[in-house]
């Protein structure tokens, strides 16, 4: 039988808040009133994936962001910053990046960061089978020229690839590291979370949180904070309560609902940010499984209202673009002159009847993470009249996003997936949606399309725009027309703070926002 979290009872949000400021308090995170002096109090869902090569999600990578640095840095403004490399240089056929270093850097062990950490790093990103080679490739090579410059040679041009070397992923790892981030026995069990971020772990449960002390060795001037307490709450109702109640300075991806709660509140700021953030509703499309015959993927797009999914969830706060992954916000490859499946619930009913699955019987799993599961809920209604009938299950979100699990994101037929920003369309098309997207665990639809693969591929090495924008234009007819996916909008990013934090700039990535530049007041 489906389920609703539109209706979900008072008595189960109180329950669940009560059980998180439990944790909150287990941690040992003061109130407002006695907040330990510069340390800033988040609240997140636990991080299940720690290595820092591998992990996915916003608090894996707000954890590993603390403790390690990037060879360059993606701004807020989507620009390609220096961290790690002062500067660069890009052969004039594009196929050679040489950087040089920081020499004035070292690990939390005390040893010296060189460009042989940079080689180690980038030659391990290939070999664990890294997210990040979704960007990077794995053709490239990586050598220290010197000790503070390294390079990096390419098989071919690929405009994207500063991008790559700033991935969530790409953190720059010491030298012969065999176990990054794996908690041990003995006097020192952090030995192994041995970056040269501006934090230093100092203590780590994974039912709770984690605590983090500023590195007094740290290369760059500026930092404030004395450290970060990171407290492990999986409900964003029970954060909402713990960010007002004052046990928290921080809380990010906000569903909608509890934006209001929020607003207008004396002591608290409301943080919003424009991105190409967006969920995913999504057919497994390989052989046996539902959304293989392409009648159907259209159906589901016929049977969907994504107007009214914006208005009731959003408050029409989100924009309604195309169901490919070119968000409007990249405004320059966005082409407005798509014209979408509109809501026709008979449509879907005729083409599912056409393809022999009328009606069709499924399960839609859906992460308990923004507005999601109430999105479920509503697609159930809609979808009905459209002749397909889906029970609804909701997991948590950390459990949702772990491959490890039986009905993860990336097996089960039909499912919604919360998509981060990303500062380029290429991006999340050669992640999720070509076919070596498969093996890193992010193209979950299976989709491979042999037009979209050449497109995708020749975008990559296009850095004229006016050249990309023509590309991405086919790209967009081809999920028009046979597109496994359904984006029903592009949302901002909600997060907020307490009234004593200031220069929190939240990154669109949210993970990635930079705590070097924030201080506490009082």
């Amino acid at each position: 039988m489906g389920i609703s979290r539109l209706g979900r009872s008072n008595v189960a949000r109180f329950t669940f808040a009560l059980v998180a400021l439990l944790l909150v308090f287990a941690v040992g995170v003061a109130s407002a009133q006695d907040a330990p002096a510069g340390v800033l109090r988040i609240g997140m869902g636990a991080p299940v994936v720690l290595d820092p090569s591998l992990h996915t999600n916003d608090p894996e990578t707000v954890l590993n962001r603390a403790i390690y640095d990037y060879l360059v840095e993606v701004l807020p403004d989507s620009t390609i910053g220096p961290n790690l490399a002062t500067d660069w240089t890009i052969s004039e056929d594009g196929l050679t990046y040489t950087f040089n270093l920081r020499d004035d850097v070292t690990f939390h062990d005390g040893s010296q960061f060189t460009a042989a950490d940079v080689v180690f790093t980038f030659d391990r990103i290939r070999e664990v089978g890294s997210p990040a080679l979704n960007i990077l490739g794995d053709g490239y090579t990586v050598a220290a020229d010197s000790d503070f410059t390294v390079s990096f040679t390419l098989p071919e041009v690929n405009a994207d690839f500063l991008y790559g070397l700033s991935a969530p992923q790409a953190l720059v790892l010491k030298d012969g590291t065999t176990e990054p981030n794996v908690i041990v026995e003995g006097d020192n069990p952090y030995v192994n979370f041995n970056g040269t971020g501006p934090f230093i772990l100092a203590s780590y449960d994974p039912g709770a949180g984690a605590t983090l002390v500023a590195n007094d060795a740290y290369w760059m001037d500026g930092v404030q904070l004395s450290g970060v307490q990171l407290v492990f709450i999986d409900d964003t109702v029970a954060q909402v309560d713990a960010l007002l109640s004052g046990q928290l300075d921080f809380i990010f991806k906000l569903p909608f609902a509890q934006v209001d709660r929020l607003t207008d509140v004396e002591g608290i700021n409301v943080l919003q940010r424009s991105t190409s953030q967006h969920p995913v509703i999504r057919l497994r499309t390989d052989a046996g499984h539902l959304g293989e015959d392409v009648r159907v993927r259209q159906a589901f797009k016929y049977a969907t209202d994504r107007e009214a999914l914006n208005d009731i969830l959003l408050q029409g706060r989100g924009t309604v673009g195309n169901n490919d992954p070119i968000a409007p916000v990249f405004s320059y490859f966005f082409d407005d002159s798509i014209e979408n499946q509109t809501y026709d619930p008979a449509m879907a009913c005729d083409l599912l009847t056409e393809a022999g699955m009328n009606p069709i019987e499924a399960t839609l799993y859906v992460p308990d993470a923004f507005e999601y599961a109430d999105m479920a809920a509503l697609l159930q209604q809609q979808w009905q009249a459209g002749c397909i009938n889906v029970n609804i299950e909701v997991r948590t979100e950390g459990y949702y996003y772990d491959v490890s699990n039986p009905d993860n994101y990336f097996d089960v037929d039909l499912g919604i997936t919360g998509w981060g920003a990303r500062p380029s369309p290429q991006i999340l098309l050669r992640q999720a949606y070509t076919e070596s997207g498969i093996d890193t665990y992010f193209n979950e639809s299976r989709f491979v399309d042999a037009d979209l693969e050449a497109l995708v591929a020749e975008a990559s090495q296009t850095t004229d725009q006016d050249a990309r924008r023509a590309i991405y234009t086919q790209v967009s007819q081809i999920f028009l027309e046979r597109g496994p996916i359904i984006i029903p909008y592009f949302a901002p990013l909600f997060g907020a703070t307490s009234g004593r934090v200031q220069g929190l700039e939240m990154a669109p990535f949210v993970g990635q926002s930079d705590l070097r530049s924030v201080s506490l007041s009082g």
